[in-house]
């Protein structure tokens, strides 16, 4: 059988620290690995935070809103009820703030592209 800590010799270890530093001076690995975020390795959720999750799902979930947005508005239309109408207000706030958090994150990416152009 093999030991499950194996123990490094003088010179391995020397080796490893010179790769582990020279990975720590690369900037463009730290804004790579910086920016695939938290997947929730070590939270012991396979699947990550929700966080996450919902920072992928948000244009899915922005373009459901907007359809229901649409549809409830016609039916506060064609309704002489005031509930559809209170509806469509409260989902018509909630599509505007996912529709703003995808627009400020679009701004982020083209920031920081812009700015890895320059750094380059």
């Amino acid at each position: 059988m093999h030991d499950p800590n194996p123990k490094l010799t003088h010179q391995e270890r020397k080796i490893l620290e010179g790769i582990e530093e020279g990975l720590r001076g690369d900037a463009s690995l730290t804004r790579r690995l910086r920016s695939l975020g938290n997947t929730g390795a070590g939270t012991g959720s396979a699947g990550g935070t929700w966080g996450a999750v919902l920072r992928h799902r948000l244009g899915w979930f922005t373009t459901v809103l907007a359809i229901a947005c649409v549809a409830l508005f016609l039916l506060a239309v064609a309704s002489t009820s005031s509930g559809p109408l209170w509806l469509f207000a409260a989902v018509w706030v909630v599509t505007a703030v996912c529709l703003m958090r995808l627009l400020l994150r679009a701004v982020a990416r083209r920031r920081s592209a812009a700015a890895r152009r320059t750094a380059d």
